[in-house]
């Protein structure tokens, strides 16, 4: 396939898809850190928690989030455009952020539906999973144009910090 032409719908779907996937192999490798010792979730800013939220999600869900990227790649051996994999990044984000608004919001669903309809709504005006998936697509795209793995680590990199400021500043601000 050439750089001019359409991408792919099945490129579309496997990142959306897999990028919702990825937020349960996400909830799978935070779990063990997620919950303090009596079983309980951790609540506030607690040293287990702030890490938690800081380190540990950003580091899982920013390696996680490409899967449809790496899929792709390894299967199709795609020739797109530079652009196209920071699309399909922000799409792998979009499938994520889907999934775990949705998975947050139903946790509320005993304090009313109108509850969690506002941490949906809420949520989603943050595209945090869009823009870093985006910021990591560029690096794939880099990596897989110039055969440079540096490009994805740096993008990457960027993208786990922007995530953990992001979270560090919802922990401390609310």
């Amino acid at each position: 396939m050439s750089k001019t032409n359409k991408l792919p719908s099945k490129y579309i779907f496997i990142s959306f898809g897999l990028g919702m996937v990825s937020a349960f192999i996400a909830i799978w490798g935070e779990f063990g850190l997620m919950f303090n010792n009596d079983g309980y979730g951790v609540i506030g800013p607690t040293a287990l928690g702030v890490f938690s939220a800081v380190v540990i999600a950003p580091l899982v869900e920013e390696l996680a989030k490409p899967l449809g990227l790496y899929i792709i790649q390894g299967e199709e051996e795609p020739d797109i455009s530079l652009q196209s994999w920071v699309l399909l990044g922000a799409i792998s984000g979009l499938g994520f952020a889907v999934l775990e608004n949705l998975l947050y919001a139903s946790g509320l669903m005993g304090y009313g539906t109108d509850v969690a309809f506002t941490l949906l709504l809420l949520r989603s005006l943050l595209p945090l999973h869009m823009i870093a998936s985006a910021i990591t697509g560029l690096g794939f795209g880099l990596w897989i144009k110039t055969r440079n793995g540096f490009y994805f680590v740096i993008c990457i990199f960027i993208a786990m910090l922007i995530h953990a400021l992001f979270n560090f500043s919802a922990v401390f601000v609310g």
